[in-house]
C-alpha cells in the first residue's frame, strides 16, 4: 500500500482518514482493533525492523530493542492528537514532526496491519481504499470542530449503534481528552499547542453536538481531500 510523498507542513496538523475497500470491515474482533493500535504506537518512530518481526521476539528481546530504540526528537515521525477506529474506517488528527513523517507512518501502519489481517482471515489484496485521505487544519476553531467530529463517530454511526456512554468507547481518544490523561498514542501536551483546552469544557462542547448533524458547517474540513 505505497503512497506518494506529500508535502505536509510541520506548522499545522491534519485530519487523516481512510476506509476499507468497498467499505468492508477492517476490524472484526477486539484483537484487530488492539493490533492496529499497537502497530500505530510502534510506528510513531522510525523503526529498524517490521512490527511483525518485533512481535515474534521474546519479551526480554522486545524490551531490549525498545530500550535501545526509544522515541526521541530525532526519530519521532508525528504526534497523534485525536483518533477513532470504527468497524470499517479510521480517523486521526495528526501533527507531523518530520518531513515525510505522515506518509511513511501511514504506509508502515497500513501495510503491516493489512498483512496481519490477510493472514488471519485467509484473504489477499488491499484492505484499505487506496491512498489515505488528508485535510490540513489551519486554525484553532477548525481543530476543535474536527476533533469533535472524530470523537462523535461511535454514537453517530448507524452501523455501530453504540449506546453506552461515549467515553466508554475503547478505540478512541475521547476518554483521554475528557479525563486529561495521556496514553501511548495521544499527546495532550501537543494538543495544547493548538488550542486552549479544558477537559470539562471540551466534554460539554462535544455533547452539545449530539442532536445535530456532525458534519453540518464543517463539510470542507472533514470531507474534502487535501493532497498537498
Amino acid at each position: 500500500m505505497a503512497s506518494l510523498a506529500r508535502n505536509f507542513n510541520l506548522s499545522f496538523c491534519y485530519h487523516i482518514y481512510n476506509c476499507g475497500v468497498g467499505k468492508t470491515k477492517t476490524y472484526i474482533s477486539s484483537n484487530d482493533y488492539e493490533r492496529f493500535l499497537e502497530t500505530v504506537v510502534y510506528y510513531l518512530r522510525k523503526q529498524k525492523m517490521p512490527f511483525s518481526q518485533f512481535t515474534d521476539l521474546k519479551n526480554e528481546d522486545e524490551e531490549n530493542y525498545l530500550e535501545k530504540n526509544p522515541i526521541t526528537s530525532d526519530n519521532r515521525r508525528l504526534h497523534i492528537l485525536a483518533y477513532c477506529l470504527m468497524p470499517n474506517h479510521f480517523h486521526f488528527l495528526i501533527s507531523p514532526e518530520s518531513p515525510g513523517g505522515i506518509s511513511s507512518f501511514m504506509a508502515d501502519v497500513c501495510n503491516s496491519y493489512t498483512k496481519y489481517f490477510n493472514i488471519k482471515n485467509r484473504r489477499i489484496g488491499s484492505l484499505f481504499q487506496g491512498t489515505f485521505k488528508s485535510k490540513l487544519i489551519g486554525d484553532a476553531e477548525s481543530f476543535l470542530q474536527v476533533s469533535r467530529y472524530i470523537h462523535l463517530n461511535p454514537i453517530l454511526s448507524k452501523k455501530l449503534n453504540w449506546e453506552s456512554p461515549l467515553e466508554s468507547y475503547p478505540y478512541s481518544s475521547y476518554f483521554n481528552w475528557i479525563t486529561n490523561q495521556d496514553n501511548k498514542i495521544v499527546s495532550l501536551e501537543v494538543v495544547r499547542k493548538f488550542i486552549e483546552y479544558n477537559p470539562s469544557s471540551y466534554r460539554s462542547f462535544v455533547m452539545s453536538k449530539l442532536d445535530q448533524e456532525p458534519c453540518l458547517g464543517i463539510e470542507k474540513l472533514v470531507l474534502e481531500t487535501n493532497t498537498d
